[in-house]
């Protein structure tokens, strides 16, 4: 029984990685940078992607928090892979690469 469960869980986040936005790391990189949140607190991390324009990235996690801490573990080998500083936002790095100019606060 205990393994038709994993197996349907794992079944489910594979579903679900198909439909992940292909920016969610560098969002949840971004937020964690801000040093906004503790990680951990999930609630805190959607409300910070949304109010950083990643809204598409924190709609997905709202509605796939349940694997929120397979996502968490995926981002942390993800920053092992990625091990670059992130002085610049998503939003700064995406203006310097298209060319647009970012109107700085």
């Amino acid at each position: 029984m205990k393994m038709e469960t994993l197996s349907s869980s794992v079944d489910a986040l594979r579903l679900a990685d198909r439909h992940r936005p292909p920016l969610l790391m560098e969002a949840l990189a971004e937020v964690r940078a801000s040093g906004l949140c503790n990680m951990f607190n999930y609630a805190c991390v959607i409300l910070a992607l949304d109010d950083m324009g990643h809204a598409a990235e924190a709609d997905w996690l709202k509605q796939h928090i349940n694997s929120y801490v397979n996502i968490l573990n995926e981002f942390s080998r993800w920053l092992q892979a990625n091990p670059r500083p992130f002085r610049e936002s998503l939003a700064q790095r995406v203006a310097r690469e298209t060319g647009l100019e970012l109107i700085e606060e």
